[in-house]
């Protein structure tokens, strides 16, 4: 049971500055942020407190190699991350010892030399380095490949606490977390928001941050807008405890992990990600159509018991039909065996050392996706007071604490203080929509 299922009891304030609608990573340090400077907020919740993907990730937290529109913000996060232990009280299991990310071929190690050559405008201290200095970081490792992309600054912490610690720490300022309560409308005045509908009353407001992550695409509807957004699920695992292998985050040779400091791994097979094939997956396709194709190798198309929940849940004497904000308040999402045994053993193959490594608890998630691989991250224009967070395209645990602060400065400011201006809604209005460069 969620150590905040107490606040979920208590009753529906009357009014606030602003509401958030989801309580992932976003929506928790949105809260925390806004908390912070005095506002009152209210946290609406489906389900719990990082019942979803922002409880489900790997850890990684990087600057290096992402979409340049990314990057200022990664380099201010990079920083909250430095600190963020201390400012909120308790261990997140920060770590900033590097990612490493392996090239699978001389071609793969080209694109990795344009990418350090990118990072390095930013200044970020990101480099291609040889086999040789690849098992010198990595001992372990038999086989170090062509070379790799190294990021020595780069960090990873574990989600399963930062969500929690920034909602615990919002809640001693004042922020309050409905969970099991989700929002299933919004009430405007000459189109500008008034209030939120809530599952259990009305919250007046002006101000509404929707952090819903893969249902986000949901409440745009019900107000009439189309987010292009997409869902894919990935399946990590935790491994047994492991003689210390690095205290790098790692990615290449087919896997990715990082090892955590009881010696156990958050490991995943090297962002293969499955498609259950629902009637939502049609929706918006032709925005996804070039990155589908872009990533056919990687991707498998499944109809299982996903499929039949979310037919399940349209029928019309469902109360799931009733409210489509909610939709599925719980998803049931599970783990794609194949990829954990060929995770398992091809950690086994990379890392002597690892031989016998067992995957005690397996879990997926649902990571939402936008059509250019960067998210959605500001007002929408078309409602005054409607501001967006979501899209993170499997990027959204690194960025969590930056985007938290940007959407308080929205919401209180009028006006982030890094322009955001390449994540707006509008884009897909305008036709400006870049192909992704996210390798998922």
């Amino acid at each position: 049971m969620s150590v905040f299922s107490t606040f979920s009891q208590q009753p529906l304030p009357a009014e606030a500055d602003a509401v958030i609608i989801g309580a992932g990573i976003q929506g928790c340090a949105t809260a925390y942020y806004l908390a912070k400077r005095g506002a009152k907020v209210v946290v609406l919740e489906k389900s719990r407190i990082a019942g979803q993907q922002s409880g489900r990730a790997w850890g990684f937290v990087r600057a290096m190699d992402r979409d340049p529109a990314e990057t200022p913000l990664m380099l201010a996060c990079l920083k909250l991350w430095q600190g963020l232990e201390a400012e909120l009280g308790t261990d997140l299991e920060w770590r900033q010892d590097g990612n490493l990310f392996l090239a699978s071929d001389e071609a793969e190690l080209a694109r990795f030399e344009i990418g350090a050559a990118r990072d390095r405008i930013f200044g970020i201290d990101t480099k291609v380095i040889t086999p040789e200095e690849i098992s010198k970081l990595i001992p372990g490792l038999v086989d170090p490949g062509p070379g790799g992309l190294w990021g020595p600054k780069e960090g990873q912490a574990e989600p399963r606490k930062v969500s929690p610690a920034f909602a615990r720490k919002a809640t001693e300022l004042g922020a309050l977390f409905f969970e099991g309560c989700g929002a299933i409308g919004i009430d405007r005045q000459a189109g500008a928001v008034t209030a939120v509908i809530s599952e259990t009353g009305t919250i007046r407001t002006k101000k509404v941050i929707v952090a819903a992550g893969a249902s986000s695409f949901r409440v745009m509807r019900g107000l009439g807008l189309i987010l292009p957004q997409q869902l894919a699920r990935f399946t990590c695992s935790r491994t047994n405890t492991l003689p210390p292998l690095s205290s790098i985050a790692f990615y290449g040779h087919h896997i990715g992990f990082r090892q955590r400091p009881d010696g156990s791994l958050n490991l995943a097979e090297e962002l293969k990600v499955d498609i259950d094939l629902t009637l939502d997956r049609f929706r918006a396709l032709r925005w996804f159509l070039p990155s589908l194709w872009d990533n056919r190798h990687a991707t498998s198309f499944s109809v299982n018991m996903a499929t039949a929940r979310d037919l399940l849940h349209r029928m019309p004497w469902r109360g799931e039909a009733r409210q489509p904000w909610i939709h599925d308040r719980d998803p049931l999402i599970p783990a794609n065996g194949r990829r954990i045994r060929n995770a398992v053993a091809q950690l086994g193959r990379l890392f002597p050392a690892a031989v016998g490594v067992q995957a005690i608890e397996s879990w997926a998630g649902n990571v939402d996706l936008m059509p250019d691989g960067i998210p959605v991250l500001g007002p929408v224009a078309e409602i005054p007071g409607l501001i967006l967070a979501t899209g993170m395209t499997g990027h959204g645990f690194g960025m969590g604490p930056i985007v938290g602060k940007l959407m308080s400065e929205i919401a209180l400011d009028g006006k982030p203080s890094i322009d955001l201006h390449a994540f707006r809604f509008s884009r897909y209005a305008e036709g400006k929509v870049g192909r992704s460069t996210t390798h998922y």
